[in-house]
């Protein structure tokens, strides 16, 4: 195995941090059964406890007792309190004021800190990626009318296009994969279960279509907003490399560039979903919240004690 070495010293400070290149020796596509247990492991779900909305994100790096989540900007675009939850429905509290954002593009880092020894992603170069190839996306959609419990999705598609000249906002992969509101921030994954892209967006029809089909109904136009085309967009996590040190990011990640050996996996999902794709996210945020009491009463008291005694 050859590894190349991508170093950079934090700006202000006197730690380095090492972005790890691998290459490997070429290895077969997995099965989507496969990926998708990877994908449970990896996957999160970030959530605005005020709001009615949520994320999700993908668990990228660690150092010490803190990991690293790398999601949509837009995920946590505005200040609150937001929490995190991982596979195995564990809550926690995120300080607002750690989350890195990269510069020009919809893409944030979230750490939280854990003594749970959870899974990093593997990521893989994007110009590996071949039009045609498989993909696989998995995340939080928004509960709908026929979901009503939180149920982490894992759906599968094909490559349909790489975008010569990425938006503005960094999204240049191209997909067909089914998404759903809440979704965004998730893992895109090849064949071989690694990180290629960050999901962020559905494409829409355009409402000059929409209104051509139907040009005298009131409105018409805004309701193209809500019809997807079936065509979805990612960040590719080539651009994540490109623009994370200008973004004074420095984090160990392993990255592998050899191509998929295989094209096209099957997968067909379950007929029921695997409970731990499941859960009651009121209750997770209440133990959050029940923690967190328990801290402040606990710094309370201690408050007290030193009040009384004259603690320094």
């Amino acid at each position: 195995m050859n590894r190349n070495y991508l170093s950079a010293a934090l700006a202000g400070t006197a730690i380095v941090s090492t972005i790890v290149m691998t290459q490997t020796q070429p290895t077969f596509a997995l099965t989507g059964v496969e990926i998708n247990n990877i994908a449970r492991e990896v996957t999160v779900l970030i959530k605005d406890p005020e709001g009615e909305g949520h994320g999700s994100g993908v668990i990228i790096a660690k150092e010490g007792n803190t990991y690293y989540v790398l999601t949509a900007n837009h995920v946590v675009s505005y200040e609150t309190q937001y929490n995190l939850v991982t596979g195995d429905k564990q809550g926690y509290a995120i300080d607002y004021s750690k989350i890195q954002r990269l510069n020009g593009v919809d893409l944030a880092i979230v750490p939280f800190t854990s003594d749970k020894d959870y899974r990093i992603a593997k990521l893989a170069n994007t110009n590996t990626v071949q039009q045609g190839q498989s993909v696989f996306i998995s995340g939080w959609p928004a509960t709908s009318q026929s979901i009503q419990e939180v149920t982490r999705q894992f759906t599968s598609g094909i490559v349909s296009s790489l975008l010569e000249q990425p938006r503005s906002d960094g999204y240049a992969l191209v997909y067909d994969s089914v998404t759903r509101r809440g979704m965004s921030g998730g893992p895109v994954f090849d064949s071989e279960g690694r990180v290629i892209a960050i999901h962020g967006l559905g494409d829409a029809e355009t409402r000059d279509q929409v209104q051509s089909v139907s040009p005298n109904a009131p409105g018409i136009e805004s309701v193209a907003d809500l019809i997807g085309s079936g065509f979805n967009l990612g960040i590719p996590i080539t651009i994540y490399l490109q623009t994370a040190p200008g973004s004074n990011i420095f984090l160990t990640v392993q990255v592998e560039n050899t191509p998929v050996q295989q094209a096209v996996v099957d997968y067909t999902p379950p007929a029921q979903p695997d409970p731990r794709d499941t859960m009651n996210i009121n209750q997770v945020f209440s133990n959050i919240n029940e923690g967190l009491n328990t801290i402040n009463r606990g710094v309370d008291t201690f408050r007290r004690v030193c009040g009384f005694f004259g603690c320094r």
